[in-house]
């Protein structure tokens, strides 16, 4: 677990056969792949799992692209492994190495090894590395062209790391790469609190300080305006920091971890069991390059409540299957895990919770979107507050807010009484009549919602309730006919995560 150490992602081994195009490892090589906590059962030749380091749930390419997992994954095969503890290493002898039908061989062999720089991450967390490239030798045009250099995507990595990775895909424009040493750490590389933090897909950040998380993320929405909004730095104002709670652990309330179809118990005679009984893999969530999924009993950002309803959860998922009760047994499915306060945790995707807000409560389906960090929940409506109250540039008061993606009305029934008119506009109709049913549980009548995509705002021709001169909070308006120097717009509020 110290920041130095070795390890080897246990999504993606290498399989040794002699009946498959190859690629050669010299028996020092792979010495030192057994050093990497790679084991097999003498038994049933299938790899046992590889533990990570004891820890102490858009670059240039595409991000989501750079995750995509083609299933080509192979089986170590023990017949082919060397005792090279008993025998001298030599740089002649070799291993055969499988390598997979559809690996694309050019700029890298597979499994070539590279140490590099890592020089930023993506928003899904892949360490973003990039080495030049000798000219393609099918390619005519390269000799006369500058080689840009090459991207390798890697995970469980620090800006400014130096790593030793191994190639194990080429895309047209980019690689994949697993991370096998840690060369020079960076001074904010901790031990995760979690033993999965290196496979599991749910957290990508687990190995840096807390401080360093989130000014990564500040970054990367800074960038997000350069890059892909096409803005100049000293065009648009700086983003704020990265706001946080001392709360880095238990504090998600809701998650959803998934299984896949379950596997059908069969007969001796091969036949499927008749009463759909079933055996059911790993219910966890995906890993972080694969779709593969991990099996996840415990989760340290989910709050206590939930990780004890998980545990039953899981098993009594697996006692419906087993007794053929499952709804859907042909088919994966994903579960429901909603911390709805005082100890309860609902697991029915209809079932409506409430919670509270700054004295405001919301009651909403536990299956729909609501922010997932009760802790941050004051804080974000006291920003969006503090923000959209702020006087025109002719010292004007701020009377009309509209609120694009409301949900289920957070902030703009969070911020009704700093306004005269509040609108909040949702593409989902379930979420808008949630909207309209908190402002009547807390008595507000100077808010309204609109079902409508937020770009239509104001093309829509629906009322809203507005207050007049008297204060009458009847009177009928249409969101074009807000005031112009008055009216503040909340686009894509910040999340909680």
């Amino acid at each position: 677990g110290n920041p130095s150490t070795c390890f080897v992602s246990p999504r993606r081994r290498p399989a040794i056969s002699s009946q498959s195009p190859k690629s050669r490892l010299s028996t020092r090589t792979f010495a030192s792949l057994r050093e990497l906590a790679i084991s097999i059962d003498a038994k049933t030749k299938t790899p046992s799992p590889i533990t990570p380091p004891t820890p102490g749930p858009d670059t240039t390419p595409s991000a989501q692209t750079a995750v995509e997992e083609t299933q080509d994954e192979t089986e170590w095969s023990q017949a082919a492994v060397p005792d090279v503890e008993n025998q001298e290493e030599s740089e002649d002898e070799v291993i055969e190495v499988n390598v997979p039908a559809k690996f694309k061989p050019y700029p890298f062999e597979y499994h070539k090894e590279l140490t590099v720089e890592i020089e930023s991450l993506t928003n899904l967390g892949f360490g973003v590395a990039r080495v030049q490239l000798d000219a393609d030798p099918n390619d005519s045009d390269a000799a006369s062209e500058e080689l840009a250099k090459w991207v390798i995507f890697i995970p469980n990595v620090i800006p400014g790391e130096v790593c030793r990775v191994r190639i194990y895909r080429n895309h047209a424009s980019y690689s994949d790469a697993d991370l096998l040493e840690i060369v020079q750490p960076s001074p904010d590389r901790i031990e995760p609190l979690c033993s999965l933090a290196n496979i599991c897909g749910g957290c990508q950040y687990q190995h840096i300080n807390i401080g360093r998380q989130r000014q990564m993320k500040t970054e990367q929405v800074q960038e997000l305006f350069e890059r892909i909004g096409g803005l100049k730095a000293e065009d648009f104002p700086t983003v704020f920091d990265t706001l946080g709670t001392e709360e880095v652990f238990g504090y998600r309330s809701k998650i959803t971890p998934h299984y896949d179809a379950p596997i059908r118990k069969k007969r001796r005679s091969g036949e499927a069991v008749t009463n759909k009984s079933c055996e059911i893999g790993p219910i966890g969530f995906k890993e972080k390059a694969s779709r593969r999924l991990v099996d996840v009993p415990y989760c340290h950002i989910a709050t206590p409540d939930i990780n004890t309803a998980l545990s039953k959860v899981r098993e009594e998922t697996r006692d419906k299957a087993g007794q053929g009760k499952l709804k859907k047994p042909a088919k994966g499915a994903t579960l429901l895990l909603r911390d709805a306060g005082d100890g309860l945790v609902e697991t029915n995707h209809v079932a409506y919770v409430n919670t509270t807000v700054k004295d405001l409560t919301f009651r909403f389906q536990a299956g729909n979107f609501f922010q997932n960090n009760p802790f941050m929940l004051p804080k974000m409506v006291d920003l969006v507050v503090d923000a959209a109250t702020i006087k025109s540039s002719s010292g004007e008061a701020m009377t009309h807010l509209i609120d694009c993606y409301c949900g289920s009305g957070l902030f703009a029934l969070g911020c009704s009484s700093s306004f005269d008119v509040c609108v909040g506009i949702e593409v989902n109709d379930k979420a808008v009549q949630e909207a309209r049913a908190n402002a009547e549980l807390n008595g507000i009548k100077n808010c309204d919602f609109v079902s409508a995509s937020a770009e239509a705002i104001f093309l829509s021709k629906d009322p809203v309730k507005g207050k007049g001169v008297e204060g009458d909070c009847d009177v009928p308006l249409l969101v074009k006919d807000f005031p112009r120097e008055s009216t503040v717009v909340v686009v894509d509020p910040p999340v909680s995560c």
